[in-house]
């Protein structure tokens, strides 16, 4: 791999701090929530300074030579070991796959047995929590791939960020057939090739969404997605928010090949160079379109009659308004 950390070397110290650490996982945790493991994991829900990190390292160090704590069953209150595995599940479906790797999964031996059970993983968003601007890519990228493997196949939905890359992109389609909903956004590095290869082992793929991807697009790209995804219902494109962008390069004819996706329903292009012709191609290869979506689409004379009699069928309906 070409990054350092594996998969299976991630515990809450190395996710905060990148450094590997197979201590956490290696060893058996203990049969009850631990007072000392709560409350560092809290401690650790706040973006590390350097005396943190050294905190957490002296507390991770010192904690094996301590006694291990009552239980709190023993001590007059809840043990929160004895949750059957159905309560944990609901309780870790609702934190969410970040917060479960980075530290609630592994507070005792049932906890990470739950946070192993693949239903918690069929849908994988890296992309909404707030943490993911605060970590290293590589540290996410072995966050992600945990996720692929807890799912056992089952993975349905991924939104990744930055953090993305062809290589991560090849380990989910190697690892997710059932693939369905697919969002990148600002992934930089994320090449044409590598998306493609995705998207090709990935038959079932239903909603596609593509945001600030500067190395995504163009006529060959699009119409490989609509050949290898027949089962494609919803499709996002959005390029940059500016009228003309030296990130992206110059794509000809790239709205044509959206015309291959044709069980779409849905389409929403922001800041795209289509045209009035090659909108009028996309209305036709995709006659079950029910939603379209045009923003900062300037190249798009929407007062044109042609158009508008093309579009009658379209029941929710965006144009750009028209330049004077």
């Amino acid at each position: 791999m070409p990054w350092a950390i594996r998969p299976a070397d991630i515990s809450p110290v190395s996710l905060r701090t990148g450094k590997k650490n197979q201590s956490a996982l290696n060893s058996p945790p203990s049969s009850s929530p631990s007072p000392n493991i709560t409350a560092s994991h809290r401690r650790r829900r706040a973006a590390p300074t350097r005396s943190g990190v050294a905190r957490l390292r002296m507390e991770s160090a010192t904690s094996s030579s301590q006694p291990e704590p009552t239980p709190p069953s023993a001590a007059g209150g809840r043990d929160w070991s004895e949750l059957s595995l159905d309560a944990l599940v609901l309780v870790f479906a609702r934190l969410g796959p970040v917060e479960i790797l980075m530290g609630s999964g592994l507070v005792c031996r049932s906890w990470l047995q739950a946070a192993r059970e693949p239903e918690l993983w069929r849908s994988v968003d890296m992309a909404s929590h707030r943490v993911v601007e605060e970590m290293k890519g590589d540290v996410l990228r072995a966050m992600a791939m945990v996720a692929v493997d807890r799912s056992g196949g089952k993975l349905e939905v991924f939104s990744g960020k930055y953090f993305v890359t062809d290589e991560l992109l090849k380990y989910i389609g190697d690892r997710s057939p059932s693939l369905k909903t697919l969002s990148l956004i600002s992934c930089h590095e994320v090449s044409n090739k590598g998306f493609t290869e995705l998207v090709t082992k990935s038959p079932l793929l239903e909603d596609l969404s593509l945001e600030l991807c500067p190395k995504i697009g163009g006529r060959n790209a699009y119409e490989s997605t609509g050949k290898a995804c027949p089962q494609l219902r919803r499709f996002s494109l959005r390029r940059e928010c500016f009228r003309f962008s030296l990130n992206y390069p110059r794509r000809v004819a790239e709205a044509l090949g959206i015309a291959a996706m044709t069980g779409l329903r849905s389409l929403s292009l922001t800041s795209s160079n289509i045209t009035n012709d090659e909108l009028a191609a996309v209305l036709d290869g995709c006659p079950r379109l029910e939603t379209l979506c045009l923003r900062d689409c300037y190249k798009v004379i929407a007062d044109d009659a042609a158009l508008r009699a093309r579009c009658a069928r379209i029941k929710t309906l965006a144009l750009p308004e028209c330049e004077r």
